[in-house]
């Protein structure tokens, strides 16, 4: 999860230093480029709560959750047609690629979250 955050605070900057968002444009909720950085925030909030062994019950429903949320996000940048007709046009930097770069990212996580919340609920 570190790293599918860390990418999307480098999508953000790619946006802004391109010039085809601004600093709020680039992390908030209309964002075109990246996820918005309130949700990258809690999905990392979600992995850390998901990797704990001291409440068994809370890591359970935080890896279901994280799971949940990268499903959404993954659904959402493949058919909302951001990569095609708002990423592509506007001359970012990579487009189309650092798209399926942060969604293949994202899928891993989800899946990853996933296998936690089944391993957390074998062990019940």
């Amino acid at each position: 999860m570190l790293v599918l955050f860390a990418l999307d605070v480098i999508g953000g900057f790619l946006a802004v230093v391109s010039g085809v968002a601004t600093w709020g444009e680039a992390w908030g909720f209309d964002t075109k480029f990246t996820v918005p950085l309130p949700v990258a925030a809690v999905q990392l909030g979600l992995a850390w709560l998901a990797s704990r062994n001291t409440r068994p019950r809370a890591a359970l429903i935080a890896a279901i959750l994280l799971g949940v949320f990268c499903l959404i996000s993954l659904l959402s940048g493949l058919f909302d047609g951001d990569l095609t007709h708002e990423v592509v046009p506007s001359g970012y930097p990579g487009g189309v690629t650092w798209g399926i770069v942060l969604l293949v990212a994202t899928a891993i996580v989800g899946v990853l979250a996933f296998a936690r919340a089944r391993r957390l609920y074998q062990l019940r």
